[in-house]
């Protein structure tokens, strides 16, 4: 899978660019038309500060990593609403990087793990209606429905664990049937799914 790298900064195009160099990846200092469609984009948050938002919009129709020296909750919301499919930490170890990727190029969203559980905290925190989550349950056992809600209130599998008196595994394991019963790819979507 192609890699493009829209960024203005030599030293972090050169830092990513040393970490996937057999993807052979483009860099880019402004935006372009002429990004293969099946490709990712990982885009320097100061480099797209130049561009409005309808030229990003129009970029984030490819897979778009964000990468921020200085990594902010809102600035997160603010890519991942206009599209993007990542944000992340531009001096990130390089495992996190390969994760990133590898999401992105199944076509899933990356986040690094403190984000994730503040936009699960933030969603917990907006008013829901009860019948809309229990109806959307439906389809789950009593204990699955028991571990969806926990996991949508953004509990670790070890706190479930701990709270529901089964183990690890078993939490795991009711976490895959949840994800595949209804539709949802992990904790992030489901916390949306119940709290929209």
């Amino acid at each position: 899978m192609k890699l493009y790298i829209l960024c203005d900064n030599i030293e972090m195009s050169h830092r990513w660019e040393n970490v996937f160099p057999l993807s052979n990846p483009s860099i880019l200092t402004e935006i372009s038309d002429n990004i293969d469609a099946d490709s990712i984009l990982f885009a320097y948050d100061m480099t797209l500060k130049q561009f409005q938002d309808d030229a990003i919009r129009n970029l984030f129709l490819h897979r778009v990593m964000v990468f921020s020296s200085t990594p902010d909750f809102s600035q997160a919301q603010y890519y991942l609403h206009l599209g993007a499919m990542g944000y992340g930490n531009a001096m990130m170890h390089e495992s996190h990087l390969h994760s990133a990727f590898q999401a992105l190029s199944e076509g899933n969203i990356w986040l690094h793990p403190d984000f994730i559980l503040m936009m699960v905290g933030q969603i917990r925190e907006q008013k829901t209606s009860q019948k809309n989550s229990l109806e959307i349950l439906s389809v789950l056992s009593q204990r699955e429905r028991e571990v969806a809600l926990l996991l949508g209130e953004g509990q670790t599998h070890q706190e479930i664990s701990n709270i529901l008196n089964i183990t690890i595994r078993t939490v795991k394991a009711h976490a895959t049937a949840i994800y595949q019963k209804l539709s949802v790819k992990d904790r992030l979507a489901l916390s949306l799914l119940l709290h929209s």
